[in-house]
């Protein structure tokens, strides 16, 4: 089974994160999309998802998950929550039974380095830049892996959220890193305390999450 990370949250959530490595057919095998998709490769990340989830949850009603306007799934009777994310060759889920979830995996790339300023304040990109111990925001593979690692806790934060209209610099603040736990600490305006994101490096990608 090609999970290559999965982690206990405390109140009975968990996680998983899978390396795609088998052919579509290998998923669609296992289960339907929840709706038509047509590009190939789509439709395989998208069940690849589906299937890490219910490697972590195998009794979970996939089939009863519906999507709000903003693309959060969510089940009608509210008693279980997850989210979904996935990348190139790289899919992710998270469950919980009692709170709100949301989860990003993204691969690390130079990219990142020319639109921090699309997600990051001045303000944000010295937190980090200090907090991580950077001499630069630019041109360094390090500061490539933790503007996405930023970049990937909004987008968690955002699937957490669940609705349309957040703006990544003005809802979303990151305020502080603790390394030592593997979070990062957001103020934002849909709780009074900050929010924790855990996260999870590797030298190609990153995963975050959120649970509160």
């Amino acid at each position: 089974m090609p999970i290559i990370f999965q982690q206990q949250l405390s109140a009975g959530a968990k996680l998983a994160l899978w390396e795609i490595t088998e052919a579509l057919p290998f998923f669609e095998q296992q289960l339907a999309p929840d709706r038509p998709i047509t590009h190939p490769e789509v439709k395989r990340r998208h069940l690849a998802a589906r299937v890490t989830l219910l490697s972590i949850a195998p009794q979970f009603p996939i089939n009863k998950l519906t999507l709000n306007t903003a693309g959060k799934p969510f089940l009608e009777d509210g008693t279980q929550y997850v989210s979904f994310s996935h990348t190139t060759d790289l899919a992710a889920a998270i469950i919980s039974p009692v709170k709100q979830v949301g989860i990003d995996v993204e691969r690390v790339g130079e990219r990142i380095l020319r639109i921090r300023h699309k997600f990051l304040s001045d303000q944000e990109q010295a937190c980090l830049q200090l907090a991580a111990k950077l001499e630069t925001l630019q041109a360094s593979a390090a500061a490539a892996r933790w503007l996405t690692l930023c970049w990937s806790a909004k987008e968690s934060l955002y699937k957490w959220q669940g609705e349309s209209g957040v703006d990544f610099i003005r809802d979303l603040k990151l305020k502080s890193i603790l390394p030592e736990v593997s979070q990062l600490l957001f103020e934002t305006p849909f709780q009074g305390e900050p929010l924790r994101v855990g996260y999870k490096c590797w030298d190609s990608s990153v995963l975050t999450w959120v649970h509160a």
